[in-house]
C-alpha cells in the first residue's frame, strides 16, 4: 500500500497504513479491532460460558489456521500483573492432517509445522496423523468392524440409486496410502473429490477430538472462505446443513463435540496482514487442491472462488454481505440428530428419497422404476454368506441395500461421480455408519407390528 496522509479512522492520531474494506487504520489500532474480533467470537459463546473444555485446533499450515493458532496462545496467556485473569479457555492441543499422500506439494509440511510448534509454541501439545490412517480401525465408531461395501451392479442404477452389499471383508494386502490414492483415482470430478476430501478429514478431526478429551473444534475459516463455502454448498444442494457448516458455532451435530469458528469475521486480507506484523507468514505453507493453479471451471469450488473474490475486489462489502446472511441461518426445526450422513457426518432430512424424487427428473434403465432385491443371497467371491441379517445371519430380502438411503442429498449427487473401486474402497467408518443404520431399520421392520403409532392410545 503507498504511504498515505489520511489518519487513522479509529484513533485519529496516527497516520493510517492499512485500507480494509473503506476504513483506514494505523498498525495499533489494526491489530486492536482485528484481535477483538476473535475475543468477541469466544467471549460470547453460550458453549464455551457453560463448560470450559479442552480445545483442539485444526491447523493445516494455511494463513488462516496459523493466525488462529497465534490468536488462541495470547488469549489463553497469563502476564505476571494478570495473576487474576479469568480463563476462558480451557486446555489447547494443536492437530494437523498430513496429506502428503495425494498432494506431493505437502510432503515437507509436517516437519515445517513440528519446527514451529517448539520454536514458538513448546508448551502446547502437537498431535499429527496422516490422511491415509482413516482406514485403520482407531477411525471408526466400532474398532472391530469387519465388513466392507460391494457394488450390485446386477440390480444396476437408477437415477441417483445405488445399491451395495455389506460383505465380509477380506484381507487386504495393499497399503493405506495406496488405498486412499485408489479411492481418489476412481473419482471422476474434482468437486466430488474435494467434498470427499473435506468429509475425510472432518470425521479423522471428530475421531482425534474424542481421542484427546476435547469438547470443542476451532476449525479456522475465514470471512473470505465462509462466503465462498455459503454459495458453492447451496449449488451442490447442503442447504439443509449450511447453518452447521458455516456458523460461527455448531452445537448441534454432535452432543459431545462443538465445532467453533472463531476467524469467521475476519478477512483473508486482514489475516494476511495480522501474520506479516507477527512474523507468522514466513511461515504459512499455501494450501493445495486439486483446483490449485487449475481454471477456474476445475471444480465448483475453485469457480465460486474465483467469482466472490473478483467481485470484492470491485465491491469490497461483498464477502462481509454473503457472510453476515449466513450467520443468520439456523438448523431447520424438524432436524433429526439421529439421521446423519455416513460419509460428510451432518444431519440429513428425513425421507429424503422422497423428497429427491419430487424434484429430480430421470429416465428409467431397462423399463422398470426399481429393481427388484430380493431375488437371492449376496455372497462373496469365496461363497459365503454376505453377512446380513440379525447376528450375523444372511436375510436375503436385505441383499440389495440403497446407499442413498443413508448420504444427503449433496453426497447422493456426488456418489454419481464415483466408480465402483471408489464406493468399494471408502473408510470404514462410512461402512460403519451404514451396518449400524441398515441393522436399526432391519429390527424395526422385525417389530413394527408390535409398535404402537402416536395416535394410538
Amino acid at each position: 500500500m503507498k504511504p498515505t496522509k489520511i489518519p487513522c479512522c479509529k484513533c485519529k492520531t496516527e497516520l493510517a497504513t492499512v485500507l480494509i474494506r473503506h476504513a483506514y487504520y494505523c498498525k495499533v489500532c489494526f491489530t486492536f479491532v482485528f484481535v477483538g474480533k476473535y475475543r468477541s467470537i469466544i467471549t460470547k459463546s453460550r458453549s464455551i460460558s457453560r463448560n470450559k473444555g479442552k480445545v483442539l485446533l485444526a491447523c493445516s499450515g494455511g494463513p488462516s489456521s496459523l493466525a488462529m493458532l497465534n490468536l488462541t496462545h495470547e488469549f489463553r496467556r497469563v502476564e505476571p500483573h494478570e495473576k487474576k485473569k479469568v480463563q476462558i479457555l480451557g486446555p489447547t492441543v494443536i492437530c494437523h492432517l498430513d496429506e502428503s499422500t495425494i498432494f506431493e506439494e505437502q510432503k515437507d509440511t509436517l516437519g515445517k509445522l513440528q519446527k514451529l510448534m517448539k520454536e514458538k509454541y513448546p508448551d502446547v501439545p502437537f498431535v499429527s496423523n496422516r490422511l491415509e490412517d482413516v482406514f485403520s480401525d482407531e477411525f471408526s465408531d466400532n474398532h472391530h468392524i469387519d465388513k466392507s461395501l460391494k457394488s450390485v451392479t446386477e440390480f444396476g442404477n437408477i437415477g441417483y440409486e445405488h445399491y451395495v452389499q455389506l460383505i465380509q471383508e477380506t484381507p487386504d494386502k495393499t497399503s493405506p496410502a495406496d488405498r486412499l490414492k485408489h479411492l481418489f483415482a476412481n473419482i471422476n470430478k474434482n468437486t466430488s473429490k474435494e467434498d470427499l476430501h473435506w468429509h475425510i478429514k472432518f470425521a479423522m478431526l471428530v475421531s482425534i477430538a474424542r481421542r484427546e478429551g476435547c469438547s470443542y473444534i476451532f476449525m479456522a475459516d475465514s470471512s473470505t472462505r465462509q462466503a465462498i463455502k455459503m454459495i458453492s454448498m447451496t449449488s451442490k444442494g447442503r442447504g439443509y446443513s449450511i447453518p452447521m457448516d458455516v456458523g460461527a458455532e455448531n452445537n448441534a451435530s454432535f452432543k459431545d463435540l462443538v465445532i467453533m469458528r472463531p476467524m469467521k469475521d475476519m478477512l483473508a486480507k486482514e489475516i494476511a496482514l495480522y501474520n506479516r506484523y507477527y512474523g507468522l507468514d514466513a511461515h504459512v505453507i499455501a494450501p493445495t487442491q486439486w483446483g490449485t493453479r487449475m481454471a477456474a471451471k476445475t471444480s465448483i469450488d475453485r469457480l465460486t472462488e474465483e467469482f466472490i473474490t473478483t467481485l470484492d475486489r470491485d465491491f469490497p462489502s461483498t464477502v462481509s454481505t454473503v457472510s453476515r446472511t449466513a450467520s443468520k441461518l439456523t438448523p431447520s426445526s424438524d432436524v433429526d440428530l439421529s439421521r446423519r450422513c455416513a460419509i460428510c457426518l451432518m444431519p440429513h432430512q428425513s425421507k429424503i428419497n422422497e423428497w429427491r424424487k419430487r424434484i429430480t427428473v430421470t429416465t428409467p434403465q431397462g423399463g422398470s422404476l426399481e429393481p427388484d432385491v430380493t431375488k437371492s443371497c449376496g455372497t462373496t467371491e469365496e461363497g459365503g454368506c454376505c453377512g446380513g441379517g440379525s447376528g450375523g445371519g444372511c436375510d436375503s430380502s436385505k441383499s440389495g441395500i440403497d446407499m442413498n438411503e443413508y448420504l444427503c442429498y449433496s453426497c447422493q449427487v456426488d456418489l454419481k461421480d464415483y466408480k465402483e473401486a471408489a464406493i468399494e474402497s471408502l473408510p470404514p467408518y462410512v461402512t460403519h455408519i451404514i451396518d449400524e443404520k441398515e441393522r436399526q431399520e432391519r429390527l424395526r421392520e422385525q417389530i413394527e407390528e408390535f409398535l404402537l403409532s402416536d395416535d394410538e392410545e
